[in-house]
């Protein structure tokens, strides 16, 4: 008996182990001396696949500008058919017009933002605010100006980017000074 009441316990804990909820049973008639052990799942928690590229359109939202920058929302829409999730911070940087090479640094991440899973259902929205610094705010010497149409945006962990086009073409900084700086994506369109 306290060999079945010990393999019992140790199913438990291996069930909680692996992150579910399970409920031990045993069958088999009372004070026998082999007991049959089965583990019974109560409850499966399954979480969405990340968003990759694939699953997602990008565009920017409105544009709000103060004390030298622009702040935009990268606006992540899943264009699939079932639900996929974005976790922390995109990957952003400046591209040149006819080559596609990046301009500058890549953006850098703010601090002391809260990062959560959000999970988009088909046709579900999310976002991450990002800050484009004025060129003109930098010393020409240390800036090197150049022609960019656009952003190369890796949603949060993946390796592949979507091109996301400017309706016309700006100038940045082609140096590694911190021209951009990216919010983690939250459910909705602002980025906030």
């Amino acid at each position: 008996m306290k060999r079945t009441a010990l393999t019992l316990f140790a199913l438990a804990l291996l069930a909680a182990g692996c992150g579910s909820q399970a409920a031990v049973q045993s069958s088999g008639t009372p004070g026998a001396s082999r007991q049959s052990t089965q583990v019974v799942s109560l409850a499966s928690t399954t979480t969405p696949a990340r968003c990759t590229v694939s699953h997602l359109s990008l565009r920017l939202g409105a544009a709000g500008h103060a004390a030298g920058s622009t702040y935009r929302p990268i606006i992540f829409t899943n264009k699939g058919t079932t639900s996929c999730a974005l976790r922390g911070y995109p990957g952003v940087s400046y591209v040149a017009p006819s080559s596609g090479a990046q301009v500058g640094a890549a953006a850098s991440r703010s601090a002391g933002v809260t990062v959560r899973t959000i999970t988009l259902a088909a046709g579900a929205h999310a976002s991450a605010l990002l800050q484009l610094v004025n060129y003109t705010d930098y010393p020409a010497s240390s800036c090197g100006a150049r022609s960019v149409s656009g952003l190369r945006v890796y949603p949060p962990g993946s390796k592949a980017a979507a091109y996301v086009a400017f309706a016309h073409t700006m100038k940045a900084c082609s140096s590694n000074v911190n021209q951009l700086s990216v919010r983690p994506v939250v459910k909705g369109r602002t980025g906030q």
